[in-house]
């Protein structure tokens, strides 16, 4: 299997799991991180590896596999444990990816190797933040890697611009004003430059 279809398909397992609660979560990711991908480049070289951070956002949730569905789809707010569950998400997920890396190397695969290693890198600090506050590790400045202030920001802005069963989406400048003034821990240049992306695609749109 390709490691494309086999990207989608962890996605599609994620979304099995979660029995459709964000069904097309990970797609979405896809597509929004593939924008700023471009966007960014318009201002500043970026790394060969770079190229893959789009599909690698297809697996960044695997790690919700370990967590249990009625966790998952609480709607109300998570007890300790829970939310100790929820943190672990990302680490079995880069423990996962981390896995499919090393048996691609052993078989030689080392083109396959590269991308699974992009993927554990996203999957394990998606949800870190640039003031420290994230998880798993509490990375932050410089510790956090382009990539993971990429991904952390496309993950948050397709939840909020999403529609939910629990409550409607958010138009694209309210999502960027929850990021900025409430969820806050974001790299403004990837906040500017996701900001650019959206717009311009909004008037591709229209």
């Amino acid at each position: 299997m390709s490691v494309k279809l086999h990207a989608r398909h962890l996605a599609r397992l994620v979304t099995l799991h979660e029995e459709g609660r964000i069904a097309g979560h990970s797609e979405r990711t896809e597509e929004i991180m593939r924008s700023l991908l471009a966007m960014l480049r318009e201002s500043e070289e970026l790394s060969e590896e770079s190229a893959v951070w789009p599909l690698a956002m297809l697996a960044h949730d695997v790690g919700k596999l370990v967590v249990p569905g009625e966790v998952l789809r609480k709607p109300g707010r998570l007890s300790e444990y829970e939310r100790t569950l929820m943190i672990l998400h990302t680490v079995e997920g880069r423990e996962q990816l981390s896995w499919l890396a090393d048996q691609t190397a052993f078989a030689g695969d080392r083109a396959a190797a590269g991308f699974w290693r992009v993927a554990a890198t996203i999957a394990g600090g998606h949800h870190e933040r640039l003031d420290g506050r994230g998880y798993p590790l509490g990375l932050a400045g410089g510790a956090l890697p382009l990539v993971l202030r990429a991904a952390r920001a496309v993950d948050v802005y397709e939840a909020l611009t999403a529609r939910r069963s629990y409550r409607e989406s958010l138009t694209h400048e309210n999502a960027l004003r929850v990021m900025r003034f409430e969820e806050g821990g974001f790299d403004e240049r990837v906040l500017a430059a996701l900001d650019e992306a959206m717009a311009r695609q909004q008037v591709s749109a229209d």
